[in-house]
């Protein structure tokens, strides 16, 4: 949850941003994976709709780094203010998807304290309670290194960063063709967790955009054109990619694949250091910013209520029912969240 005593105003709009992205690619994904080979139509429209939000997961370690790395911090208090932060409110909603699981099984729930426990800890270790909190597992991981970090990317030159940085491209390029379930919890856990600490250059190109790229009105316009560019990029292989391997290939949705790497840098520095003048935009801009990390936890318990009621990408064209299923959600879930910080002790689970 930002500080909103010294909030930056453009990183709020960032932050709101990511969130509504990620519920994008979440309401979106569907569309691409049922339309596939059945209605060209409806598969284009979900196909962008997810190309044009690659950003969203790496947007957030951008913002992170660019708030975490600036500054120097006492080790004891990080952490604690860190993890309280994210952990306290991960077990709360961890808990909250094992009732919601169990709840909507598919076959006959399993009876008796044991009988419980041992399904609940095989969902956990075999395919994750819910696959979307495996991004704040990673988080959790990245918060041990995070101040190590921020004191060596601060001591560099700016040529030397770019240098990294350039380092981190190559190994993104390699690394994304080893496959690594981010999901599971068993076997050989070594790749995990070096895939996550592969993930830290998000938060080290968040800084040195943040902190050292200068963006001038010519520079804002070519990262548009460039945003853009990779839009197209991830939609075109993607259909291109499918139709040559003659199955559905997402490997240009690749979070650490070149062309998210160049749209989350786009994005971000073509919003960088922008005004939002429109009072009540702002304000909107700023409630769903101080919400997201508890909107990211919430948002698919309420998808999948949403989908066992009817409320899905099916009921209507997906060029009106996808973004009206992503405003649905965002609502519901800020309301929720909002809710949820009322009640005793609510802000410390809430996320």
């Amino acid at each position: 949850m930002p500080n909103t005593k010294n909030r930056i105003n453009w990183l709020d709009s960032l932050r709101a941003l990511a969130i509504i992205a990620v519920i994008t690619i979440h309401v979106a994904s569907p569309v691409v994976n049922m339309a596939y080979g059945k209605n060209l139509f409806n598969w284009w429209v979900g196909n962008i709709f997810n190309s044009a939000t690659r950003f969203a997961v790496p947007l957030f370690l951008m913002i992170s780094g660019a708030a975490l790395f600036s500054k120097n911090y006492k080790l004891h208090l990080f952490y604690k203010k860190r993890f309280v932060r994210v952990l306290v409110p991960l077990l709360f909603w961890m808990v909250m998807y094992w009732i919601f699981r169990y709840f909507t099984l598919p076959y006959e729930a399993p009876t008796g304290c044991n009988n419980i426990i041992h399904w609940a800890k095989n969902i956990f270790l075999q395919e994750g309670i819910s696959k979307h909190l495996w991004f704040v597992y990673m988080i959790l991981f990245l918060y041990i290194p995070a101040p190590i970090v921020g004191k060596f990317v601060r001591k560099l030159r700016p040529t030397m960063l770019v240098f990294l940085l350039a380092a981190w491209v190559i190994v993104c390029s390699i690394s994304k063709e080893f496959p690594v379930n981010m999901y599971q919890w068993t076997g050989n856990l070594i790749p995990k967790f070096l895939t996550y600490i592969t993930y830290i250059g998000y938060m080290v190109l968040g800084y040195y955009t943040y902190k050292i790229f200068y963006v001038s009105k010519n520079i804002r316009l070519a990262a548009w054109i460039l945003y853009v560019v990779t839009v197209l990029i991830a939609a075109g292989m993607t259909f291109y990619s499918s139709k040559i391997q003659g199955k559905l290939d997402l490997t240009y949705y690749n979070y650490l694949g070149l062309n998210t790497i160049a749209q989350a840098f786009a994005f971000f520095v073509a919003l960088k250091d922008t005004k939002l003048s429109n009072k009540y935009l702002a304000k909107v801009r700023d409630t769903t910013s101080d919400y997201s990390f508890g909107i990211y936890l919430v948002h698919i318990i309420i998808l999948g209520n949403f989908f066992r009621n009817g409320i899905f990408w099916t009921m209507a064209n997906p060029i009106i029912s996808v973004p009206a299923v992503v405003i649905l959600t965002l609502i519901t879930s800020w309301v929720i969240i909002f809710i949820l910080r009322k009640i005793p002790l609510g802000k410390y689970i809430s996320g």
